[in-house]
């Protein structure tokens, strides 16, 4: 099989699980399509993403969020005529390749989780307003309590970075607004929330109930074990590659879509609420 090249696959992001377990479904998948990938992730470091799309022998390029909705980038790689694809975008969709799961929806159903045991005093420690993706999951967030009849405080909604720390560090504050429940909007950041509640005392899920979301290893790990969503980050690293690598030979177009389903796995962190 003739290729155009290897594909680059770019993250900026600071959880090494999502840039794990992307990466892993593309390269496994770029053996059968009979392509190379490329991984680079520029965060922390003084990489720019564009300044890496001249680099010899780049036939392809996978951006996953946040620079899937990055405008910028998007537009180097368009003015190369590079074929692309993008992991998780919100914006632009008919821009590229695109391949997603229901943000929105899967928020919506692990917070529901916690209004079918009974809370309705429930926060959000939601995810960097910089990643459209945690705007996503905060809306389907507040679906969830609106059918419910359950009116957001807003007092109960802080904001953290998607790492364990601003769980901690964040969570502490939100823990003393006295919620029953709260949704975190990623695993690290629910690992920190439950630091921090243990921290203060609070026995899990006896006094305080906690769902993630994307089902990384620490949701298995932790005490007790995270209910989570399960995002198919592997299928979705190799369907990015698959799609693009079919442009990239001349199989399949430059433009695409395919959604990823996801999963709520229901663990022992969600319990009554406290009377």
């Amino acid at each position: 099989m003739t290729t155009t090249g290897r594909i680059l696959m770019l993250f900026d992001n600071t959880n090494r699980d999502y840039v794990a377990r992307l990466s892993s479904g593309a390269s496994r998948q770029a053996s059968s399509s009979g392509v190379k990938v490329e991984v680079e992730n520029v965060y922390g470091t003084d990489q720019k993403a564009e300044d890496l799309l001249d680099r010899e022998g780049v036939g392809g390029v996978i951006l996953t969020a946040p620079l899937s909705d990055d405008r910028h980038v998007m537009l180097q790689i368009e003015k190369r005529g590079l074929p692309f694809a993008r992991i998780a975008s919100m914006l632009d969709p008919g821009r590229g390749i695109t391949v997603a799961m229901d943000e929105y929806e899967a928020a919506r159903s692990v917070a529901a989780k916690l209004l079918e045991a009974g809370h309705r005093k429930v926060g959000i420690l939601r995810g960097p307003r910089s990643h459209l993706s945690s705007m996503r999951r905060y809306n389907g967030f507040t679906a969830a309590l609106g059918s419910k009849g359950v009116k957001l405080d807003q007092s109960l909604v802080m904001e953290g970075d998607y790492s364990r720390e601003s769980g901690t560090d964040i969570g502490a504050k939100l823990l003393a607004a006295g919620p029953t429940a709260i949704f975190a909007s990623n695993d690290a950041m629910a690992a920190g929330l439950a630091d921090a509640a243990r921290r203060a005392g609070k026995s899990l899920p006896q006094e305080l109930s906690i769902v993630g979301f994307d089902d990384d290893p620490i949701a298995k790990t932790m005490n007790p074990p995270l209910t989570s969503v399960r995002q198919p980050l592997e299928d979705m690293g190799a369907k990015a590659c698959e799609m693009l690598a079919n442009c990239m030979t001349g199989k399949g177009d430059k433009k695409g879509h395919a959604e990823i389903p996801f999963e709520i796995v229901e663990r022992a962190s969600v319990g009554p609420a406290p009377e």
